[in-house]
C-alpha cells in the first residue's frame, strides 16, 4: 500500500500559495485530462469534443517557453509539463507524485499507450487500497496537492531561468535560458533567427555504431539515404536496445520514415564504389545494394505495429542525406551524412547538431519527404476466375503489411508467382534456392524456396482478370527475379502453371508458376541467399519436414474427428513419400482411434525427427536450423518441382520419380495428397499447416 505522510483534512495553506479558486480550476481540469487520457484531449467526433483546459494549457506553454523546449501542439507541451513537473513533486510528497504518474503515464516513456480506463485499473490495484471510495479519496487528494504544485514550479523555473541568464546565451549554440515572460528584457534579448551558431560534433561512420544508439533512444526518426542497404540490420539491433531499455518486448517508435532514391537516379551517385573501375559494373552493385537494402528494410518494417512506419521514394536527388532524431525530451538531432567519393562507407563522416530554433533542418527532412512518393504497397485480392480456373479475377484491394496475418481469418485469395530457377554448370542442371532469413522474409522463415512474391497492384494497372500468359504476372515474375539479380533480363522465363495453397486462418494464395534458366556460369551476389541444391538433399530436407509436421500433430491433434482423420491420413501419406511405412501406418491408425495411439506413436516419430534434422548456412548466421521447404514447394513438391526438374535434367530427379511410378503405395500417396491439398473444406477444417 502507497504511505500518505498526511491525511486530506491534515492539509494547510500557507500566505504565498494560490487560492483555493484557482487550485480547484486547476484540480478538476487535470481531473478531465485523466478521464480522456492524455494522448485524446484533441479527439473530436460525433460524441466528443476537444477536452477545454485553458489554464493547464497556459502553464504548458509557459513552462515550454521558459525551459525552450520543441513542443508541438498542447499535448506535447502538457506531457513535458506533467512529466517535469511529477519529478519535483515527488521530492516532497512521493506518493501523491507516483499516483499522479500513474495515472497519467502508466510505464509508459514517451506516447502513452494504454487507455485512461487501463491506467486506472491499474493504479488502483499498484495502490493497494481495499475499497474503491478509498481509493477515489485518496486520488482526489493528489491532484489537488499537484493542482497546488503547478503554479509555483512554474515560478520556480522562471526564477531559476532568470537568474542564470547572462548576455549572448542564446546565441551560443548551447541551450539558452530566458528571463521573466513579462518583462521588455525577454523580447529584446530574443536572438535574431537568421543568426545562429550552432556546437557539432564529427566522427566518422565506422560500423554505425553512434547512429545505433541515437535510433534506440530517439522516439521519431526520418532517415533519407539512397541505398540504406546496412539500414535493417541498424534497425533491428537498434529496436532491441530500445526494448530491452524500457523492459517492454512491444516497444516501438512513434513514427519512422524512411527516404530511398529512386532506381532512375542510382546511376547519379558517386559513391564508394571504387573497387569497380567499370562504370556498368558499378552501377550494377549500386543497383544490387539498393535493391537489397530496400527489401531488407521493408521486410523489417512489416514486422512494426502498422501505422507507425512510412517508406518513401524520392524522384530527385535530395538535397541531403542523413537522419532527423525527434527524441523522447524533445530535442532534434541532426545527423548528416558527408559521402567522400571512392572511400567505404565506413569512411564516411558524419556532421551532427541539434536543431536551430527555427527548425530549419527539420523543416528540410519534411521538404524531402513530401516531395517523395509514398512507397507502401497495395495488392490485388479475389478469387480463381468462375469460368476459367486457371485465370484469377480481382475483387479488391488490401494494403499488402495488412495481409497474411495468422489467425486473422481473413478471407480472399492473394495472387502470386513462384519462380523456379536453375542454371547449367558443367552441363548439368542445377536448382537455385533461396534460404527464407529475416532478411529477405517476413513470413516462413528458415526454409528453403524458389523466389516468390506477389503480384502488386502496379503490376496489375486497370485488368480485371489474367491468366498466365498475361503481361500481368508476367512482369511479376520479372519483377521478383530481378530483386536477386539487379538485372532487368538475367534469365529466360517460361509458364508453367497455376497452383493454389489454402490456408486455415487467412486469405488463400494462387500460384502462377514460371520457370527461370540463367545462363551457364551465372554468379548470384551472396546477399541473394541462393544457393544449388540437390535432389538428394531436398528430399532429406522434405523428410525431416514431414516428421516435424506429424510430430507437431500428434502433438496438438484437431478436436473434431473428420478433421483429426484428414489431418492423420496427409501426414501419414507423406511419410509414406519418405520411405517410412509403417510409421504412415500408426498415424493412420492413430488418426481414428484418438489419445491412446497418439500418445503410444510420437516417440518414435521425435526420435527420428531429431536424428534427421538439417542446417544450412546463413548471411548473419554461420548455421540455421531448417525448418523444410515454404509451403507449396512442401505440398506439391513431387507432383511439381520434381517433375519440373525432371524435365531440364536434374540428377536424381528422373530417378526418384522412376521409383515412385513404380510403387502403387508411392502412386496412390501422390495422387490422394493432390486430392486432399486441393479441397477446401479439408484443408480449411485442419488448424495446422501440414
Amino acid at each position: 500500500m502507497r504511505s500518505r505522510d498526511h491525511l486530506p483534512w491534515q492539509n494547510c495553506r500557507v500566505a504565498d500559495e494560490p487560492d483555493d479558486g484557482a487550485v480547484e480550476a486547476i484540480a478538476i481540469e487535470l481531473a478531465a485530462c485523466r478521464q480522456r487520457g492524455i494522448e485524446r484531449l484533441d479527439v473530436s467526433s460525433h460524441n466528443q469534443t476537444a477536452v477545454q483546459i485553458p489554464v493547464l494549457q497556459r502553464l504548458a506553454g509557459e513552462y515550454v517557453m521558459v525551459m525552450q523546449l520543441h513542443a508541438h501542439g498542447r499535448i506535447q507541451q502538457l506531457k513535458f509539463l506533467f512529466r517535469d513537473a511529477i519529478k519535483a513533486f515527488a521530492v516532497e510528497n512521493e506518493g501523491d507524485a507516483l499516483l499522479v504518474g500513474d495515472l497519467f503515464f502508466g510505464d509508459s516513456l514517451n506516447r502513452v499507450t494504454k487507455s485512461a480506463g487501463e491506467l486506472l485499473d491499474l493504479a488502483r490495484r499498484k495502490s493497494g487500497y481495499r475499497t474503491e471510495a478509498l481509493f477515489r479519496q485518496v486520488r482526489r487528494t493528489a491532484f489537488e496537492e499537484f493542482a497546488r504544485f503547478l503554479p509555483d514550479f512554474i515560478e520556480d523555473a522562471k526564477l531559476g531561468n532568470a537568474r542564470n541568464a547572462r548576455p549572448g546565451a542564446a546565441a551560443s549554440g548551447s541551450v539558452s535560458v530566458l528571463p521573466e515572460l513579462t518583462t521588455p528584457a525577454y523580447y529584446e534579448s530574443a536572438p535574431d533567427p537568421e543568426v545562429q551558431r550552432q556546437e557539432a560534433e564529427t566522427g566518422y561512420v565506422v560500423n554505425g555504431e553512434h547512429f545505433t544508439r541515437l535510433l534506440a533512444e530517439a522516439a521519431n526518426a526520418t532517415i533519407v539515404g539512397f541505398t540504406n542497404e546496412k539500414l535493417a540490420s541498424m534497425l533491428r539491433t537498434a529496436l532491441d536496445r530500445k526494448r530491452a531499455a524500457l523492459q517492454k518486448p512491444d516497444a516501438c517508435w512513434d513514427s519512422l520514415r524512411i527516404v530511398f532514391l529512386s532506381d532512375k537516379l542510382l546511376d547519379l551517385v558517386n559513391d564508394e564504389r571504387r573497387e569497380y573501375p567499370s562504370q556498368e559494373e558499378a552501377l550494377r552493385r549500386r543497383r544490387e545494394a539498393a535493391m537489397h537494402g530496400r527489401r531488407t528494410v521493408s521486410v523489417f518494417l512489416r514486422g512494426l505495429p502498422v501505422g507507425r512506419w512510412t517508406t518513401y521514394e524520392s524522384n530527385y536527388l535530395p538535397p541531403l542525406v542523413g537522419t532527423l532524431f525527434e527524441m523522447p525530451n524533445g530535442r532534434r538531432i541532426v545527423q548528416l551524412l558527408i559521402r567522400r567519393p571512392q572511400r567505404a562507407a565506413e569512411d564516411h563522416l558524419y556532421l551532427q547538431m541539434e536543431d536551430t530554433q527555427g527548425h530549419y533542418f527539420s523543416a528540410a527532412f519534411e521538404e524531402i519527404v513530401h516531395s517523395s512518393v509514398d512507397d507502401n504497397k497495395v495488392v490485388p485480392v479475389g478469387s480463381p476466375a468462375a469460368d476459367a480456373p486457371e485465370r484469377f479475377h480481382v475483387a479488391s484491394t488490401r494494403y499488402r503489411q495488412n495481409v497474411l496475418k495468422d489467425g486473422s481469418r481473413a478471407s480472399g485469395w492473394l495472387p502470386l508467382v513462384l519462380v523456379i530457377t536453375w542454371r547449367a554448370r558443367s552441363g548439368r542442371a542445377e536448382p537455385l534456392l533461396q534460404l527464407r532469413t529475416q532478411l529477405n522474409a517476413s513470413r516462413e522463415l528458415d526454409r528453403l524456396s524458389h523466389p516468390s512474391g506477389h503480384i502488386l497492384e502496379d503490376d496489375r494497372g486497370r485488368q480485371q482478370d489474367f491468366g498466365l500468359q498475361d503481361a500481368v504476372p508476367l512482369r511479376a515474375a520479372r519483377r521478383r527475379v530481378q530483386m536477386e539479380t539487379s538485372e532487368e533480363d538475367s534469365g529466360t522465363l517460361r509458364p508453367l502453371g497455376t497452383s493454389r495453397y489454402i490456408h486455415p486462418d487467412k486469405e488463400n494464395l494462387f500460384f502462377f508458376v514460371y520457370s527461370c534458366e540463367f545462363p551457364e556460369g551465372f554468379q548470384l551476389s551472396w546477399e541473394a541467399e541462393m544457393s544449388s541444391v540437390s535432389v538428394s538433399e531436398l528430399l532429406s530436407i522434405r523428410d525431416n519436414q514431414a516428421l516435424r509436421l506429424a510430430l507437431q500433430l500428434c502433438e496438438s491433434p484437431p478436436a473434431r474427428g473428420k478433421a483429426r482423420t484428414d489431418a492423420f491420413e496427409i501426414a501419414a501419406l507423406n511419410l509414406t513419400l519418405h520411405g517410412h511405412p509403417e510409421l504412415a501406418r500408426h498415424m493412420m491408425n492413430a488418426g481414428s482411434r484418438g489419445p491412446a495411439g497418439i500418445v503410444r506413436i510420437a516417440p518414435e516419430i521425435r526420435d527420428l525427427e531429431e536424428r534427421t534434422r538439417q542446417t544450412w548456412s546463413g548471411l548473419e548466421q554461420n548455421e540455421v536450423a531448417l525448418m523444410g521447404l515454404s509451403g507449396l514447394q512442401y505440398r506439391e513438391f513431387f507432383s511439381l518441382l520434381l517433375p519440373y526438374y525432371e524435365s531440364v535434367g536434374v540428377t536424381g530427379a528422373a530417378d526418384h520419380l522412376r521409383i515412385i511410378r513404380e510403387d502403387e503405395n508411392a502412386r496412390r500417396a501422390v495422387a490422394r495428397l493432390n486430392e486432399l491439398y486441393r479441397d477446401e473444406s479439408v484443408m480449411e477444417s485442419i488448424l495446422l499447416e501440414l
